[in-house]
């Protein structure tokens, strides 16, 4: 009962009172594995990383029975902490389950990271996939590291390279829509969108994307704010889609609406984008000051976003 009443208060993000009660838990019951996990994971949603490491080795001590997810989260810990040779050592310890493809996926991310990105392309080739589902993480991880390594052009041939393969995959198409925005290929990311869209009608963020892609360019503004309606509807706390909405209706001169949508998207998320958004339309009608105090914020948590440096570029040179 105890145990439950802790994930509930997790599930409340009551976080401090959720780490009390586990802590009773591990002090009446300091070998049951099933609270020692529990405990790992909400000191890694705290950032407490050495209280997590604790558990999931004592957990490997105690011969616990998924040893290849206790081993995942140790890699995923070393790694948070930049310590990459053993993050690596742990996920190549992962041998099956639900976390092995993702651990595979690290293991090049952190090779990647480590200033191997051929090396981690490679190790992406020699990976065994099952299925077409785990064909297509393959092929979105080679992707996000090329991204990443701002080679957007050559992530964009390697999804179109498994869409050739793969021509109905709405996840493939999705990121091949994005991968043309940033190539400011219009015509095949409006395209890619609206075949995702037939496919999957209820892709909430497929209306979004191509309702914030015609808005961000002042092209057909009517009818990017229907998309971007549309997706609201189906995804109503969705903050980007919010934040889109706040956009559309910015470039169509209803600033004040506009404001209103924006400052929710920015509550429930604080995300640098949103932040841009936010920060030029507060600028716009006057509100300097706090528009430079949302830039700053969004600047400390994100200092090399490229949508917040424009921004504030173009109105403090």
């Amino acid at each position: 009962m105890r145990l439950n009443y802790a994930r509930l208060l997790v599930n409340q993000k009551s976080y401090p009172e959720a780490r009390g009660e586990f802590q009773k838990l591990l002090a009446e019951f300091p070998d049951n594995s099933d609270v020692l996990f529990a405990v790992a994971m909400l000191s890694m949603q705290l950032e407490d990383y050495v209280a997590a490491e604790d558990h999931l080795k004592r957990l490997l001590a105690l011969d616990y029975r998924d040893r290849n997810t206790v081993r995942y989260y140790l890699g995923q810990l070393a790694e948070e902490q930049k310590r990459y040779p053993e993050a690596l050592g742990w996920y190549r310890e992962v041998t099956r389950g639900e976390h092995y493809m993702p651990a595979q996926i690290r293991q090049a991310q952190v090779m990647s990271k480590n200033g191997d990105l051929a090396g981690a392309r490679e190790f992406l080739w020699t990976v065994e996939a099952a299925n077409n589902q785990q064909r297509v993480q393959l092929i979105l991880a080679e992707a996000q590291l090329l991204r990443e390594a701002n080679q957007s052009g050559e992530a964009f041939k390697v999804v179109e390279r498994g869409l050739d393969k793969l021509p109905e995959n709405t996840d493939l198409l999705y990121d091949y829509a994005m991968l043309a925005e940033k190539l400011d290929r219009l015509d095949i990311l409006e395209s890619s969108l609206r075949k995702v869209i037939r496919i999957k009608p209820d892709h909430a963020h497929a209306y979004n994307a191509l309702g914030y892609s015609l808005a961000d360019r002042s092209l057909r503004l009517a009818e990017a704010r229907e998309f971007i309606e549309t997706a609201l509807k189906i995804a109503p706390d969705d903050a980007f889609i919010i934040d889109s909405m706040g956009w559309v209706l910015y470039r169509q001169g209803a600033t004040e609406d506009a404001l209103k949508y924006l400052r929710r998207a920015y509550a429930g998320r604080p995300d640098p984008e949103i932040a841009a958004h936010l920060g030029e339309v507060l600028w716009i009608v006057g509100e300097r000051a706090e528009a430079e105090k949302i830039w700053n914020e969004a600047l400390m948590k994100a200092p090399a976003n490229d949508t917040l440096l424009k921004t504030i570029k173009r109105f403090k040179p």
